[in-house]
């Protein structure tokens, strides 16, 4: 889930509702805060008794550096790795999975931070879709408009509907495409895919388009021209009758079928 707020009270509202449902389902809870224990348990006062939930194992607190290192994860991988790591734990210690929550507005600050974020988010929806892990990230609006709705969309569900769009790893490999891509959509498609120099890694730009309800000439052009520019073939699947007749419609010259394989 992904909480876009304006002020760090909102936030931990939102955090507070998170964890006691967790509580309350038999997971355990990690807090990834502040290296200041005080302020961590602050931040954690209406979710419950502390003390002895800390002591049970049922709630955790983690630093921000801890977990993601110093300014931001500068390998998403590793700390895709340690999150299932502690999941695992978390199972093995008789729990029914882990909920995490951060707020990684300090993260994103600079576009090298973003970069690396936005493959973080992206990796470690792939393991959530197979996996008893959630997670609440929190960003406040100050970053601007583009930034929060870039990282809203890598999640696949906000307390209050931020987006109506989402942009997530398939179990496959494929990047999974959700909602509807108007022109706002597709131009924040266009700046994650950038960030995650999408396909260079797999040799073919794969796109799952199961969960899309609209979209125009816009997206498949974008998704083309993110293949040519990192060199790779494209490749879309679970194409809606209405996608694939609208390539159809679309001119050669703009989308050439020899450079798109679609599937089914």
């Amino acid at each position: 889930m992904c909480c876009l707020h304006d002020h760090p009270a909102e936030y931990r509202r939102h955090l507070t509702a998170f964890f006691t449902e967790g509580l309350h389902e038999g997971l355990r809870v990690a807090y990834i805060g502040p290296d200041d224990v005080e302020a961590a348990r602050a931040a954690l006062a209406d979710v419950g008794d502390l003390d002895p939930l800390l002591a049970g194992g049922a709630v955790r607190i983690m630093s921000v550096r801890e977990v993601y290192g110093p300014g931001g994860p500068g390998d998403p991988e590793r700390v895709v790795a340690a999150c299932a790591a502690a999941t695992e734990e978390a199972l093995a210690d008789g729990f029914r999975g882990l909920r995490v929550s951060a707020d990684v507005t300090e993260l994103v600050r600079t576009p090298e931070q973003q970069d690396a974020f936005a493959r973080y988010e992206f990796l470690i929806t792939r393991y959530v879709a197979g996996h008893p892990l959630s997670a609440l990230c929190g960003y406040g609006l100050e970053l601007g408009s583009e930034t929060v709705t870039e990282f809203a969309s890598l999640h696949t569900a906000e307390p209050s509907g931020e987006v109506a769009f989402h942009i997530f790893g398939c179990a496959d490999g494929a990047i999974g495409l959700a909602g509807q891509f108007d022109p706002v959509g597709v131009t924040a498609l266009e700046r994650v895919l950038t960030r995650l120099r999408a396909g260079i890694d797999t040799g073919a730009l794969l796109v799952d388009l199961a969960g899309v309800e609209y979209l125009d000439h816009r997206l498949l052009l974008t998704l083309r021209a993110c293949a040519r520019a990192n060199g790779v073939a494209l490749s879309l699947q679970s194409v809606p009758p209405f996608a694939a007749r609208l390539m159809e419609l679309l001119p050669a010259s703009s989308l050439q079928c020899g450079e798109v394989r679609a599937e089914p």
